[in-house]
This record gives C-alpha cells, structure tokens and sequence, in this order.
C-alpha cells in the first residue's frame, strides 16, 4: 500500500476493523465498516461482523460489544474480502492509525492473493501535523475536539463514518 500524508483525497473509502487484539501476527478480525465517500459527501456505508475462527477476549469483548456469539454465524474474512474489495475499488483508503488497520488488511489479502495499491491517508498523521499541540490524537479525543458525533465508539461502521468526517474536517484546516 502507498502510505501517504496528504488531506486532498474528495473521493475515498474511510475503512475501520475490530480485532481480536493488536497483533496483525496471531489476532483476527471481527467486523469491517467502511463508508465511501464522493465529493466530500457520504454516498455508501459497508458493515459486517467476521467469524475470526477464535474466542474473542473478554477484555475486547468488553471494549467493542463484540461478542463470540454475534460473530459465530458470519463468514469468515476470506468470504468477505472479495465483496469489500469491490466496495473499495481504486478510490484511496482513509483510516485512523491507518497503519493498524492496513497491516489486518494486506495479511488478509494474502491469504486470498490478492493485493490492493490504493494510496492510504492517516487522519491520526494528519492531526499531529495540522493540529500540533493537542492533549491526544486518539478518535473519541478528535471528535469531541472537532464536535464530531461518534455514536457507538468501537463499532468499526461508527469510527469509520467519524473518521471520514475527521478527514473532511482536517482538510478545512
């Protein structure tokens, strides 16, 4: 992926994963939110949960609200990796800590060959550089700052909208 540092994509898809943990190496993905954006204007939102093929962590499960049961009759990430490829398309990628997201992103793809050149914008890069200064970069601490609503913190289609209109607002800078 092309890692860029730059606040001028009007059209991208602002993607957000929750996973089993951090580690990209031993930890899953549970659910991928996506919102595409045309023009600076929210046109199409993509959510599902994902069947990581293990127990989610109580510590995750009380962060997100993802629970083992609401994940055991989805598909795996193999299955619906086909169908967000095509939400995505060529537009680029935006994404908070984007860098995290990406790592779930290209694993995952390799498990089904596939690879992806979209470029790819980190709204928490661009926050450090536009708004030097602040208490925190974290999403919850730029969306307040930014008077941003961010219903259900944690779900990846609710981060991933708030994020997409965190880009729209940095780029306002």
């Amino acid at each position: 992926m092309n890692y860029v540092c730059e606040a001028g994509f009007r059209s991208f898809v602002c993607l957000d994963f929750e996973t089993t943990g951090f580690s990209d190496r031993t930890d899953r993905v549970t659910e991928i939110g996506a919102v595409k954006v045309l023009d600076g204007e929210i046109v199409q939102r993509f959510s599902t949960l994902v069947n990581p093929g293990r127990r989610i962590p109580p510590q995750v499960v009380a962060l997100t609200g993802i629970t083992d049961n609401m994940v055991a009759a989805q598909p795996k990430i193999q299955q619906i990796l086909p169908v967000f490829l095509g939400f995505l398309g060529s537009l680029p990628i935006v994404a908070h800590n984007s860098k995290f997201d990406c790592k779930f992103l290209e694993r995952d793809l390799l498990s089904i060959d596939r690879s992806i050149e979209n470029p790819v914008a980190d709204t928490l890069q661009l926050a450090r550089r536009i708004c030097p200064g602040l208490p925190s970069y974290k999403l919850g601490y730029l969306t307040d700052h930014f008077s941003i609503p961010l219903r259900n913190a944690h779900r990846a289609w609710c981060d991933a909208e708030a994020t997409a209109l965190l880009y729209l607002a940095l780029q306002n800078m």
